[in-house]
């Protein structure tokens, strides 16, 4: 009886060794799979919310009110005009890119990244919209379980609708979550036209 006890601790022993050989592989996939997806680029629409009448006119666009209150920019300028025909060229060209489907009424943002050494949340994000943007202002915060911080950026343009920013908030501790403001003036574009372009708030996820 004592050799059958012996011998069945030892094949229950070789099993679990066994089993073990076969869920590591399997465990060390997951958590690959799991660090590809942090890198993953979330896309979210960018959404026309309101004018700047002042942009409109600086540029030869005129900003009416319809009859059931809503509001639209005309061109009232040649230059308007042409550049109103650029913007469709931009549509165009984006039509069956990731961020083309992602895309709301005047564009789309998107943002991805990662923890990294250093208490440090490094990421890419930007935007695409439809039309030259005059001026812009964009953000990231990443908000750990212990302490965050923000990234900021403005400035002119772009003349193409596209920008793309590569960098990194230090001193974040903790799991957490990193996103763009959504429906912010921190993260928006304004058109030449005047419309003024809220990002929808692409983020992600950090351990």
């Amino acid at each position: 009886m004592k050799g059958a006890i012996m011998t069945g601790r030892r094949t229950l022993a070789a099993l679990l060794a066994i089993s073990a050989l076969v869920l590591i592989p399997s465990t060390v996939a997951a958590a690959a799979s799991e660090d590809e997806s942090s890198d993953a680029t979330t896309y979210m629409p960018m959404v026309a919310r309101g004018f700047d009448a002042e942009v409109a006119e600086k540029n030869g666009f005129r900003i009416v009110t319809n009859e059931d209150g809503s509001q639209q920019s005309i061109p009232v300028t040649e230059k308007a005009a042409a550049l109103l025909a650029d913007g469709e060229r931009l549509r165009a060209a984006a039509q069956g890119t990731d961020a083309a489907r992602a895309g709301g009424d005047c564009g789309t943002s998107w943002l991805s990244g990662s923890k990294l050494a250093n208490d440090t949340v490094g990421f890419t994000t930007g935007f695409q919209v439809y039309l030259a943007v005059y001026e812009h202002d964009w953000k990231v915060i990443a908000t750990g379980f212990w302490t965050g911080g923000n990234w900021t950026t403005s400035g002119s343009g772009p003349v193409s609708g596209y920008k793309n920013w590569q960098s990194a908030i230090y001193n974040v501790v903790g799991p957490g979550i990193a996103g763009v403001p959504s429906y912010s003036s921190s993260a928006a574009a304004i058109l030449v036209d005047g419309t003024v372009c809220y990002s929808t708030g692409p983020s992600f996820a950090f351990g």
